[in-house]
């Protein structure tokens, strides 16, 4: 009987450490030189007691998440840029006091806030949720 004296071969086992290392590095490089989303900032500013002494109030109440909102009496679209503009132009100096109704989405809101300073209104400000 012969003894089988070769050395048994025995198979590397492939150490995946290095490669979760890696991977790692590559997310997070991928991650901080990425840019997803472009901001922009809207001024904002809450009515204080000199700016209402000198500038007309108006009052505007956003009525629905589809953009309807209410000046002076009368339902408007905030999807109709040029009717807004218009109004806006009659008195682009007064205080625009943007009042919602609650359960009106918070984007809704910064989209009318953004369509007023967008048809040239020079102060607009947030006057609370009903």
């Amino acid at each position: 009987m012969l003894l089988n004296t070769e050395p048994v071969s025995r198979k590397r086992a492939i150490s995946l450490t290095p490669l979760i290392d890696v991977v790692f590095i590559l997310l997070l490089f991928f991650m901080l030189s990425s840019t997803f989303i472009q901001w922009r900032q809207i001024d904002v500013s809450a009515a204080t007691e000199s700016t209402s002494d000198t500038a007309e109030k108006r009052i505007v109440t956003l009525l629905s998440d589809e953009g309807q909102y209410r000046l002076d009496g009368k339902s408007y679209s905030m999807l109709d840029s040029k009717l807004t503009a218009e109004l806006i132009k009659q008195d682009p100096s007064a205080l625009y006091l943007i009042e919602v109704k609650s359960g009106i989405k918070t984007q809704t809101m910064i989209d009318l806030l953004d369509a007023f300073k967008q048809a040239g209104a020079k102060s607009v400000s947030l006057s609370g949720v009903n």
